[in-house]
């Protein structure tokens, strides 16, 4: 029954944090949208890495210990991000590495995941991850490429250093998905693997390729995440208070100038990666521990800081939620606007680089003119 409750109570301050930044912050930056795409995409990105720190705190709170260890990150390069997918809440202990990955010179990065379409339609998370720009992908490639390619356009047209974090096993590891994994080796002459499943391929390579295209690809980071004790293995888990007491992250970073460029070699290039990290993790289940030095979280004040505005944040909103008739409509209307986004449209952020192009198009013919 404890469980239950610190479950309840963390995914509860998780997932309250999210309605109120997009009640309280994200949807008044709307009209910013029609003046000026550039610095919404600025305020938005800012919005988002100040949150980030909120659930790095909660896990500080709730005694789960992020070790990372390898190289650091810079939140300046254009990157891509690959990382293996172990369980469907690796996403979740990822902003704690991010924030540590990314000190002693702590700065805002801009991550990005790519994502399954339907998470975009979860009333919250999913509005607030439009809004900022993630990636969704519906795994029919021709869509999927019209997707990839506008948006990295756009994030090329604005000179947006983004990171890009692509789970290339595609989703994680079950014993269905295993067995499928397995499957494919065996059809294809390939090894079985034990902590990672086979990776695809074919993101991936566009990804890289198009942004070498337009030398805008910095780097590629490989992440690697593992659990030594207990393993999460979905949300449920949170929500009964099953929390690992430690997730490790190791990082490697690859210079865009050791990346190839042709598809057959890239897509080689990631499966060699994914080989290596199946010794890596085999190695870190045997010792409980990468073979690198752990980084020390020395910087605790921002996320104390984080910790005391968004929990403060949402219990404002849960109080006008209550209370306020002025409060509820507000949220109504934008729930509202989101839900129609979402039936009809591909997103926010596809609207958002639709009118972007108007817009710059607009002010080039006024400055012509």
């Amino acid at each position: 029954m404890r469980g239950i409750l610190r479950g309840t109570l963390y995914c509860a301050l998780w997932y309250g944090s999210i309605v109120a930044g997009f009640l309280f912050i994200a949807c008044p930056l709307l009209p910013l949208l029609l003046f000026s795409p550039p610095r919404f995409r600025k305020c938005g990105d800012l919005l988002f890495s100040c949150w980030e720190l909120y659930p790095t705190a909660l896990l500080n709170m709730f005694g789960v210990k992020i070790y990372v260890s390898g190289d650091h990150i810079s939140p300046h390069e254009s990157a891509v991000l690959v990382m293996n997918h172990r369980t469907r809440v690796d996403w979740n202990f990822l902003w704690a590495a991010m924030y540590q990955a990314c000190m002693p010179n702590v700065a805002c990065h801009r991550l990005k995941f790519i994502l399954k379409d339907p998470i975009r339609h979860i009333p919250g998370p999913g509005w607030i991850m439009q809004m900022n720009g993630f990636l969704y992908i519906t795994r029919r490639w021709e869509e999927d490429q019209g997707r990839l390619s506008r948006t990295l356009d756009y994030l090329i047209a604005l000179d947006s250093r983004t990171q890009l974090l692509i789970f290339p096993e595609g989703t994680d590891l079950t014993e269905s998905s295993k067995e499928k994994s397995d499957k494919y080796a065996m059809q294809h002459h390939l090894p079985r693997y034990t902590y990672t499943l086979h990776p695809k391929t074919t993101g991936f390579a566009y990804l890289a390729q198009h942004l070498q295209r337009a030398n805008y690809l910095d780097a590629v980071y490989d992440l690697t995440i593992a659990y030594p004790d207990y393993i999460p293995q979905s949300e449920i888990d949170l929500i009964r208070g099953k929390f690992p007491d430690e997730v490790h992250f190791h990082i490697r970073r690859i210079s865009s100038a050791d990346i190839p460029m042709h598809d057959l070699t890239l897509r080689k290039w990631l499966e060699n990666r994914w080989s290596d990290k199946e010794g890596i993790l085999k190695r870190f289940y045997e010792q409980k521990a990468f073979s690198d030095e752990i980084w020390p979280v020395t910087k605790m004040l921002p996320l104390r800081a984080a910790f005391g505005f968004w929990s403060i944040l949402t219990g404002m909103t849960i109080l006008l939620l209550v209370i306020s008739p002025i409060f509820q409509l507000w949220a109504l209307i934008h729930a509202a606007f989101f839900i129609g986004l979402s039936i009809l449209s591909t997103g926010f952020n596809q609207v958002e680089m639709g009118w972007y192009w108007r817009w710059k198009n607009y002010n080039f013919q006024a400055k012509r003119s």
